[in-house]
């Protein structure tokens, strides 16, 4: 099944009725089910996406299968350390 829709396609889209344009100016949403609100805890877990934290390289010894699970995925294994690392940072580990 296609879900997307590349931009060469949107040419094909046939443009919203008078009717249908004054429906969706009309919409009030009043259901935020999707998006609750948020408590004190979130808000200080929360940090903008694009925040680049610096990075600092080191040298440091790890047994060798913790390194062989973290390779066995592929390219990234050290971004999938530090997520790992970060993980238990914020959760008290």
């Amino acid at each position: 099944m296609k879900t997307s829709v590349a931009f060469s396609e949107l040419n094909k889209v046939p443009p919203l009725s008078k009717k249908r344009l004054s429906e969706i100016k009309a919409f009030k949403n009043k259901d935020y089910f999707d998006n609750p609100e948020w408590a004190t805890e979130d808000w200080k877990k929360a940090r903008p996406a694009y925040t680049k934290i610096p990075k600092t390289s080191i040298h440091t010894k790890i047994d060798t299968d913790i390194l062989n699970w973290l390779k066995k995925e592929g390219k990234g294994y050290q971004t999938r350390l530090n997520a790992a690392l970060r993980f238990a940072m914020h959760n008290g580990f």
